[in-house]
């Protein structure tokens, strides 16, 4: 049954081994001893989080350096605001409001773990909301009502009021990504068992036997999904319990994924930020760094 995280602090449990060998790249902490304000220019160390903005169509980069965006017509992604929190974990909710989680940024004061944190003006400024100093989430993801995160892997969060209180679900395996269905709030997470699926808000899930193992994985707006392996295989289906075909597959650690309401699908890899727009049967570089 869930517990209520409701103010109280959260009990740490250890975090992934060594020999969950494929979740290290999307689940290891960044560090730096960079100082001073925020690069103009598109260089992330680490690219933890993609989504796009409701409304404006624009792509969000959430880096180890803080937030860019790429609008229509931008050759390279810009700086949003001037914190260069490391963002760790990041969504855009429905409504626009954005959530992020990870690491204060040089010169930021706060808990080695920010907590929840949300920006209410499009990533201009950022507030905290809770849980600073007890969760790190790695892995967020909301949809109408309901926001989730993954704390350490083996912890799945929930909560119905924007992040002020959670209920906690234990996971059957230690997870790298989390996605919800904006139709059904079904939630996938990717595990090295295979996918897992929930209808029930994290309180069960069932380990999706016939699909590929997946690193990361993203809903599309018409109830399919589209996934990555570790190697960097593009996997997609268009309905959770049914079959997968492999499309292209990417060369390079990838990092973070997500699909846009046009049905375009980015993919960040180490070393670049890609496109597709053919379901993921061939991507284009947007930029390099």
């Amino acid at each position: 049954m869930p517990t209520s995280l409701a103010h109280r602090r959260l009990v740490r449990r250890p975090l992934l081994t060594a020999a969950t060998l494929v979740l290290v790249p999307l689940l290891a902490a960044c560090g730096s001893d960079q100082e001073g304000g925020r690069a103009a220019e598109f260089a992330p160390d680490h690219v933890h989080g993609l989504a796009e903005e409701p409304g404006t169509g624009r792509l969000l980069v959430a880096t180890h350096d803080g937030l860019f965006a790429l609008g229509d017509g931008d050759r390279t992604p810009s700086p949003v605001g001037h914190s260069r929190t490391d963002l760790m974990g990041f969504t855009v909710g429905p409504d626009g409001d954005f959530f992020a989680s990870g690491h204060p940024g040089p010169g930021e004061e706060g808990p080695a773990a920010v907590g929840l944190i949300t920006s209410a003006d499009a990533g201009e400024t950022w507030q905290g909301v809770s849980l600073a100093g007890e969760a790190d989430f790695h892995a967020l993801d909301a949809a109408d009502g309901s926001l989730y995160g993954v704390d350490g892997a083996v912890r799945l969060l929930r909560s119905a009021d924007g992040g002020l209180t959670w209920t906690e679900s234990s996971l059957p395996e230690p997870v790298a990504d989390v996605a919800v269905d904006p139709t059904t709030e079904a939630l996938v997470a990717t595990s090295e068992a295979g996918p897992l699926l929930s209808t029930d808000g994290g309180e069960n899930f069932d380990l999706l036997r016939d699909a590929p193992v997946l690193v990361l994985v993203d809903w599309t707006q018409d109830g399919g999904l589209v996934g990555v392996s570790p190697s960097g295989q593009v996997h997609t289906t268009d309905d959770a319990t049914g079959g997968w075909s492999a499309r292209a597959g990417l060369e390079g650690a990838v990092q973070a994924l997500t699909t846009t309401a046009s049905g375009a699908i980015y993919v960040s890899t180490h070393a670049e930020l890609l496109r597709s727009d053919d379901g993921g049967s061939s991507f284009s570089t947007v930029a390099s760094y």
